[in-house]
């Protein structure tokens, strides 16, 4: 294999795992009443109007991962720190700034300064690299890139750790869109935290704790399933509210 070839997989990999378009939109959805007048006004300026262009500018950072023009952006949705950390270290953690932590402050200065293209640009990043973050596995291990190369069984079949939780997991919280939005709006509770350093830092600890104590290569039980189903819905709704209150304070 040359090593071209091995970098190719190797970043695919971890590229391959995102969260769920179902998990992004819910999330911008259940945001969306939480924005206020002049966050809406200004959303609704580089967007076009309305709950529908912000619920679908949230996956647009994964609808072009096939564009060249835009392979930069492909380490910013995640990053990997040791299984032995307990705190983001941006030397070690975020070479050149390719990480979801250092992507959310550059994205958030060219929001408010760039030009109007760039301000777009930098809005439908944010809006989904603050989902990513809380999803755990994307603060995950630097071992198995984030869970892509630690493999369970789920429902019978054979599935990455990174796919179960960006995807199957999302699905058993809630299979569409609008309904998922209103269950995190309804079972929400008051989260703190205005910082992507402590968001980061708060995934990896539940990656560490609680997302690996699935054995590789064996079947979820059903006390792993419930805890969880737990994590995914506090979750969803910290990264609904960090997102509302990230953009509140954007402009």
């Amino acid at each position: 294999m040359t090593k071209l070839l091995c970098i190719s997989l190797l970043v695919f990999s971890q590229w391959a795992g995102a969260f769920s378009d179902l998990g992004h939109k819910m999330v911008a959805a259940a945001a969306w009443p939480q924005l206020t007048p002049f966050a809406k006004q200004s959303v609704e300026r580089l967007l076009g109007a309305g709950e529908e262009n912000f619920i679908k500018a949230s996956v647009w950072a994964d609808r072009i991962k096939s564009n060249e023009d835009f392979n930069y952006l492909k380490p910013l949705h995640y990053v990997n720190m040791p299984k032995a950390a307990r705190t983001y270290v941006k030397s070690r953690d975020c070479k050149r700034n390719k990480c979801v932590v250092e992507a959310i402050k550059d994205f958030s200065r060219i929001a408010r300064s760039g030009s109007e293209k760039e301000q777009t640009l930098a809005l439908r990043m944010l809006i989904h690299l603050i989902a990513d973050v809380h999803q755990p596995l994307h603060a995950g291990l630097y071992e198995d890139r984030g869970g892509n190369w630690y493999e369970i069984k789920y429902q019978g079949k054979s599935v990455t750790l990174h796919k179960f939780w960006d995807n199957h997991l999302v699905k058993r919280f809630d299979s569409d869109v609008l309904p998922g939005a209103e269950k995190i709006r309804a079972n929400s509770n008051n989260v703190s935290g205005t910082n992507p350093v402590v968001w980061a830092e708060e995934s990896h600890g539940i990656t560490v704790n609680s997302v690996y104590l699935a054995q590789e290569n064996k079947a979820l039980n059903d006390e792993y399933l419930l805890m969880a189903d737990g994590i995914m819905q506090q979750q969803l709704n910290r990264a609904s509210q960090r997102l509302a209150m990230w953009l509140n304070t954007l402009w």
